[in-house]
Order: structure tokens, then C-alpha cells, then sequence
């Protein structure tokens, strides 16, 4: 069953750098088995305030991908950018769709 990383990240440093920085991660998790597709949400109240979104086939294909050394190298580009992030996966108990 697919699971869903939400992610809220406060941004406290350089937006700009916190955008260049997410970009390369994600085009690495891209790459990673398992990976599905990835939303970044920028809030309309907050421009400082982003709610993350990845999907990924199973929560083991998630936990591989951010214990590499891939990962680890480029997540330390957000410190001191973004208070500490809240991520935590989720799975779909219902969904509805226009008709």
C-alpha cells in the first residue's frame, strides 16, 4: 500500500536557498526505488510555511531512501534555514474525486 510523507517546514533562513536546496533532494529522491511523486505546498498566509508531500510504494522504500548517505549529504544543507521539520507518513483512508 502507498504511503504519504507529510512534511510542514518553517523557513527562518534564505528562502531562496531553502528552494535550491529541497530541489537537488528531491531530484535525488526521484532516483530512489519506490518513489512515487513529490509536492511542495508554499502557504498563501505564510510565504515562510511549506507543507511537503511524497509518495512512495511502501514505507521501507521511504526509510531506505532517507537513511543513504544521499539523502544525509543533502538534507544538512537546510540547517539553520528551517526550524525543525514535523515529517510523518501517512496512509489514505478515503479519497474522493470530483465527479
Amino acid at each position: 500500500m502507498a504511503v504519504t510523507l507529510v512534511n510542514t517546514l518553517k523557513v527562518v533562513g534564505s528562502v531562496e536557498d531553502f528552494e535550491r536546496v529541497t530541489a537537488d533532494i528531491t531530484e535525488y529522491m526521484r532516483q530512489q526505488p519506490g518513489y512515487i511523486s513529490h509536492q511542495m505546498l508554499r502557504s498563501l498566509r505564510n510565504p515562510n510555511v511549506f507543507v511537503e508531500l511524497a509518495y512512495w510504494e511502501k514505507a521501507e522504500n521511504h526509510l531506505a531512501a532517507i537513511q543513504s548517505d544521499g539523502f544525509r549529504s543533502r538534507v544538512t544543507g537546510l540547517a539553520g534555514v528551517i526550524e525543525k521539520p514535523t515529517p510523518d507518513l501517512y496512509e489514505v483512508i478515503h479519497e474522493a474525486v470530483a465527479a
